[in-house]
């Protein structure tokens, strides 16, 4: 199973400024992240995985938004997407389902960014492990992970 060790590398090994904090409970859902925290809830992401014939798909979006996958679809130049079961999404991207991060993912995985979220100046996600948060600067996290960037949610 891969961690936030694995995110941190990959950051480092691309000269990201990044922060993983450990925190010492399991937060809830990322959604309730921004109560829990004390954030503001535009700058919570989360990571929802799809897939199609042509590979995988991760839509980082608002933790309290949902994707629309026909508009991801448009973006991955993709037919049609199906989101992945937490399951499926821990088997794809080596994370557990609940923590997965925007980057250190698989490289055949490609990485669509709500324009939104891409407009904050930080952002914070899952750092890879229920106990880490990863927070990390909107521009150095679409550089890093090569993201689309587009209007991606209702």
């Amino acid at each position: 199973m891969r961690s936030s060790v694995d995110v941190h590398n990959y950051l480092l090994e691309r000269d990201v400024p990044h922060e993983l904090v450990p925190i010492t409970r399991r937060l809830p859902s990322p959604d309730r992240w921004a109560g829990a925290l004390g954030l503001p809830p535009e700058q919570v992401g989360r990571v929802v995985m799809f897939e199609s014939a042509a590979g995988a798909v991760a839509a980082l979006v608002r933790s309290d938004v949902s994707p629309n996958p026909s508009r991801v679809a448009e973006v991955a130049e993709s037919d049609a997407l199906v989101e992945m079961s937490p399951g499926r999404a821990t088997d794809v991207t080596g994370f557990l389902s609940e923590a997965i991060p925007p980057a250190g993912l698989p490289t055949e995985v490609l990485v669509v960014v709500d324009r939104p979220l891409a407009e904050q100046e930080v952002l914070y996600f899952p750092g890879g492990e229920p106990s880490s948060v990863l927070k990390i600067r909107a521009r150095d996290m679409t550089r890093a992970t090569k993201a689309r960037v587009a209007p991606i949610t209702p």
